[in-house]
């Protein structure tokens, strides 16, 4: 328990030095920031519990599902074509990134596809773990990598290179205008989502499941919600953080050293064919280039969906575009890779 209390404190410290200085999801790279730093040089075994995670999912899931409305289903039918043209871009350069990294490491194919998926980290460490072909080492490492480097890049590319800027918020409570039903509803329908979505088995259920309840409860209802209270989110992105961080670890990036580079840079290459690509969605749909961007940044949805929160921008449309992403990753892609990596394939 002495450890959890020291991580909280250590991510809220962390979390309000980036607050201040206007940063995005601080709280989030607090917890990511002081998680790595325990882990690294403290408690080399240390350990974020799930149920916290998760609790701090359901929180954002509300956060985020709130902002889903009618006109967030108008604005899809309009932008199929940008939807889906987005996430095959996406895929298509990180299975690039991919073969590019089997032609010049040891690794295999089948192992750097895995790795380099964006969007699908839980569901290809998962497949992993159950499939001997795969070196989970090379998996982990790449995932874990991809998913930091867009968490920790993408916030100070909006900032510095597309001039976007933080909507300052009080740090405990809401500076005004927060109308609509009581953000108490929080748990029943949050809690209630979760619960489905376990039953059915989607993925990232902690987060989905109370994003579609919100948002389901919201259209159907055409209710507004209020927004949780700030001090609440901020307590969801530390544990979020923190797990995140807890994630890496020191002797796997050691022995798979020889992938970081390739990891980084095909990273980057990802995120700069997000950069191209929404500014095509910008000029085509009259999205703001923020908003395109976060859309198309191969994070997390809870992740990228916070950092439009904190800069103002239509969480909703980037809900919809990263979501189409993430079911299109979990509903086809294990399917295509046991189709191409047939029982012949022995790595």
């Amino acid at each position: 328990m002495m450890k959890r209390f020291i991580g909280l404190m250590a991510a809220f410290c962390i979390g309000l030095f980036l607050f201040y200085f206007r940063i995005p999801i601080p709280f989030m790279l607090g917890g990511i920031i002081a998680a790595s730093i325990l882990k690294f040089c403290v408690w080399k075994e240390m350990r974020w519990p799930v149920s916290w995670r998760n609790a701090g999912l359901m929180v954002a899931g509300y956060g985020i599902g709130r902002d889903f409305t009618q006109d967030t289903l108008v604005r899809m039918s309009e932008q199929v074509v940008g939807v889906f043209g987005a996430s095959f871009v996406a895929i298509g350069i990180s299975l690039l990134v991919a073969w590019v990294t089997y032609k010049y490491t040891f690794a295999n194919l089948l192992s750097c596809v895995m790795g380099m998926l964006p969007g699908g980290l839980n569901q290809m460490m998962l497949m992993a773990d159950e499939d001997p072909r795969v070196d989970a080492n090379v998996v982990v490492v790449q995932q874990t990598i991809r998913l930091f480097g867009v968490v920790i890049t993408v916030p100070f590319l909006v900032i510095h290179l597309l001039g976007a800027a933080v909507a300052f918020r009080g740090l405990l409570s809401h500076p005004g205008g927060n109308t609509g039903m009581s953000w108490l509803l929080l748990f029943p329908i949050a809690g209630a989502g979760l619960l489905l979505a376990k039953k059915f088995k989607v993925p990232t259920a902690a987060l989905i499941g109370p994003i579609m309840a919100t948002a389901l409860f919201s259209v159907v209802f055409q209710v507004e919600l209020q927004k949780a209270p700030p001090i609440l989110m901020n307590i969801a992105q530390m544990n979020i953080g923190l797990y995140m961080g807890c994630m890496l670890d020191k002797e796997r990036l050691y022995r798979t050293r020889i992938l970081l580079p390739y990891a980084i840079i095909g990273t980057l290459l990802i995120i700069g064919g997000s950069v191209a690509m929404a500014e095509l969605l910008s000029r085509y749909y009259g999205i703001p280039l923020v908003t395109a961007f976060l859309a198309m940044a191969p994070g997390g949805v809870a992740e990228m969906c916070l950092a439009g929160m904190s800069m103002g921008a239509d969480v909703s449309l980037i809900l919809t575009y990263q979501i189409v992403r993430l079911l299109m990753m979990n509903l086809t892609v294990p399917f295509c890779i046991n189709k191409y990596f047939d029982d012949s394939y022995t790595g």
